[in-house]
């Protein structure tokens, strides 16, 4: 692993949620990882895949005592914490992210059948935004993640067939797409409208454009 001072460094977090092994397999040959972090149950994700892990943060309420003995014995650097705490393993394992200076953040296991985890975890994403590091949550179907100034999405590099893009607050004013097969003009966006919801790329590459405010961006493949 790199130098975790590198401000190049791309990290992955793996979570306790569903993970796809084909596409953390994918994700790790692609992006060439300089850190790799799991949060408890994602922890049992990782050695399956026998990936070298840099750290490992939870309070490993689902993971047996027999895999942590075994990552002790590695001398990997373990951070336990309490079952009853103030924070997620997966806030977490995104804040030591953020101590160890990174490029982007992709976090696998973040998605599942508990909403409130789903829910929490895109607001997380706020932290990362908030210091101008790219960070995105992935599933075997989706790309998520939160901009909040303008941006480009290349057709040839898309995750899915279709862009979402709703507002994270209440408001995104001033919103233009182009390339896209339903374009927009300086519009607003607010808060309990679907009008964002599939679109599509069918330029070469598609700029959405806005003024103020924040975008849930969802990149889904079906």
């Amino acid at each position: 692993m790199s130098d975790m001072k590198n401000n190049k460094n791309k990290i992955l977090i793996l979570t306790g949620g569903r993970i796809d092994e084909a596409l953390v397999k994918d994700q790790i040959n692609k992006e060439k990882y300089d850190m790799i972090i799991a949060a408890d149950h994602g922890l049992a994700a990782a050695d399956s895949m026998e990936l070298p892990l840099d750290y490992i943060v939870g309070d490993f309420d689902s993971v047996p005592d027999t895999l942590l003995e075994k990552y002790r014995k590695l001398s990997t650097p373990i951070h336990t914490f309490p079952a009853e705490k103030d924070k997620t393993d997966t806030q977490i394992a995104i804040e030591l992210a953020l101590m160890n200076s990174p490029a982007c953040i992709d976090i696998l296991g973040a998605t599942g059948t508990r909403l409130d985890h789903v829910l929490a975890n895109i607001h997380l994403l706020m932290l990362p935004m908030q210091l101008n590091i790219d960070a995105c949550m992935m599933d075997g179907n989706n790309k998520i993640y939160l901009k909040n100034h303008s941006f480009s999405i290349r057709k040839t590099t898309q995750f899915g067939n279709y862009v979402s893009l709703l507002p994270f607050q209440e408001q995104v004013r001033g919103l233009t797409l182009r390339g896209f097969k339903y374009p927009l003009n300086s519009i607003v966006l607010s808060a309990g409208s679907s009008l964002g919801i599939s679109n599509e790329i069918v330029e070469e590459e598609a700029r959405v454009e806005f003024t103020n405010g924040i975008l849930l961006v969802i990149e889904s493949l079906d």
